[in-house]
């Protein structure tokens, strides 16, 4: 399989070009994050292969040669839009996280309260034994603390 991909990745070297500059920021990432999940690596390469995309079918357009590739890669504003790509990325992992963070707390908040009022519910109907709160005796009856 690496051999197969060496070999294309010469044979289409003005590709390989363009999207190993371009998509750098995509491979840092990659060996950077330590989260199980991956979520940067993936909002990250989508929005930085997005921003190369455009200058690689400008590369087609112009002739895949290896020229034409050194061109493209040679004008700041190329490396500019691309890493902006990027950047994109890692603003919406960001921002993101930060949106889905609150939702769980939120949600964790109101299920935490569902909980408490089934609870409430629980002891009114059974009595305060199944509360939690009444010490009980190995066989599971309330001691009666006025004995002691």
């Amino acid at each position: 399989m690496l051999s197969v991909m060496g070999l294309t990745s010469i044979a289409a070297l003005p590709t390989t070009v363009i999207f190993f500059v371009g998509m750098m920021p995509t491979i840092i990432v990659r060996f950077t994050d330590k989260k199980k999940s991956r979520t940067r690596v993936f909002t990250v390469g989508f929005m930085n292969f997005a921003a190369c995309f455009p200058f690689w079918f400008d590369l087609m357009h112009k002739g895949h040669t290896f020229p034409n590739a050194i061109e493209l890669i040679g004008n700041p504003m190329t490396i500019v839009i691309m890493y902006f790509g990027a950047g994109m990325g890692y603003l919406i992992e960001w921002c993101l996280a930060g949106f889905v963070g609150g939702l769980l707390i939120a949600r964790g908040k109101k299920k935490l309260d569902d909980i408490i009022k089934m609870q409430e519910v629980l002891t009114d109907r059974w009595g305060a034994e199944v509360s939690g709160q009444i010490s009980l005796d190995p066989d599971g009856f309330p001691i009666d603390i006025q004995k002691h």
